[in-house]
């Protein structure tokens, strides 16, 4: 039996708190939790009594005290790159959330470190791992709805979470990319994250794929916040040459009717469940046709991992990602190259925006005027140019 990987938490916000902790128990065969690290006391002190592990507030103190494996942050995005090229320094493999960092060269620094260092590096993109997502990548896979000309995500997720549900349904590279920017005022909100909001910055983004495939996203800071009726429900349609997918249904067109009005049927995908320590638990999605059936199969259901609103199979899968790559030397399932597409692919449409809606083509020239932008505040922010490792290792990263 492989020996079990020394796995440490840095950051308690939300999203490590509530996301990342719950999932640790559940693979126990494959990683030994064994310490926590974060700024605020308070809240450090609560989560090692509870899980029984380590507490440090330094990542240096950290890496000292502990003999580790993999660490997974869980950080501010500003706080990315600091913190992972000193980690990879120390021989550490790392999964670190999302985005991978905030601008390319920030990026960059993080691979070379790894590369040098022959670390690995996993990106904790979850949306293209959840289960739905798996599903209708198989469906896709298929070839029920033949092959994907179009794609529209508007109101579901915006970003490099957008840009990488859209390449994984294109199947395919970005070609060029249109960006649009618009400002409304809103009456002044306080969202669920406890954000402060005026204004609402919606962005309309235009994508080719080299394989002609193109796509649509809308999103906006309020959208996001699901504040003022914003994003109650959704608009996703993948439209194939002989189907479609809008939202979970698949439609499915029987060739018979194409010259007969080519009227296509609905397929509702079906989940079962099996019991797990007392609790039902997703073990698959399917989907009957009327020549084939389609099954994606839950991997890590009998460990009692589900769809458990962002502490489940995606949690799971990515944390297995960067075990399995560590354990067997090889790649992490999405990777930090890909990360850096998916994050090149959100900068292009800031830029393009930027450049009085002028599409621009992949890749994008270094450095674009938005990451100039980005590192000029980044640098306003912390008293310390980004490429100032160092200092910025112990620099508080308050949640943006």
């Amino acid at each position: 039996m492989p020996r079990k990987l020394k796995l440490a938490l840095i950051g308690l916000g939300r999203r490590g708190r509530s996301s990342h902790l719950p999932i640790y128990p559940r693979l126990k065969d494959v990683f030994e939790f064994v310490a926590v690290c974060d700024k605020e006391e308070e809240v450090l002190r609560e989560v090692a009594e509870e899980y029984g592990v380590n507490a440090y507030t330094s990542v240096r103190d950290l890496v000292a005290g502990e003999e580790l494996d993999v660490v997974d942050v869980v950080v501010p995005g500003d706080a990315h790159h600091p913190i992972c090229c000193f980690l990879a320094d120390a021989g550490i493999n790392i999964i670190v959330e999302t985005p991978v960092s905030v601008t390319r060269p920030m990026t960059d620094m993080m691979i070379e470190a790894a590369e040098r260092n022959n670390v690995k590096l996993e990106v904790a993109e979850n949306y293209h791992r959840v289960p739905m997502a798996r599903f209708q990548a198989k469906v896709i896979d298929s070839g029920i709805i033949g092959e994907v000309g179009r794609i529209y995500r508007i109101f579901h997720e915006g970003g490099y979470h957008g840009m990488s549900m859209l390449r994984l349904l294109a199947g395919s590279p970005p070609k060029s990319i249109l960006g649009v920017t618009h400002v409304t005022d809103v009456v002044p909100i306080i969202d669920r994250m406890k954000r402060h909001h005026s204004q609402e910055n919606c962005s309309t983004s235009f994508l080719e794929f080299e394989n002609g495939a193109a796509a649509t996203m809308i999103y906006s800071n309020v959208i996001h916040a699901r504040s003022l009726g914003r994003k109650n429900i959704g608009i996703a349609q993948i439209d194939g040459t002989r189907g479609a997918i809008v939202e979970n249904t698949v439609y499915f067109t029987d060739p018979e009717t194409y010259q007969d009005g080519a009227i296509a049927a609905a397929y509702e995908p079906q989940r079962s469940f099996i019991e797990v320590e007392g609790r039902q638990v997703l073990e698959s999605i399917s989907l009957e046709l009327p020549d084939q059936e389609i099954v994606w199969e839950n991997p890590y259901a009998h460990l009692g991992v589900g769809e458990n609103n962002g502490r489940g199979v995606d949690m799971a899968d990515q944390l297995m990602s960067i075990a399995n790559a560590v354990l067997h030397d090889i790649e992490p399932t999405y990777g930090v190259q890909e990360a850096r597409l998916d994050q090149e692919m959100s900068l292009a449409a800031s830029e393009s925006a930027l450049m009085d809606k002028q599409p621009l083509a992949f890749p994008l020239r270094t450095p674009s005027e938005a990451e100039e932008r980005i590192q000029e505040r980044f640098k306003e922010t912390y008293g310390y140019d980004y490429t100032d490792t160092e200092p910025l290792l112990d620099v508080f990263y308050p949640r943006r």
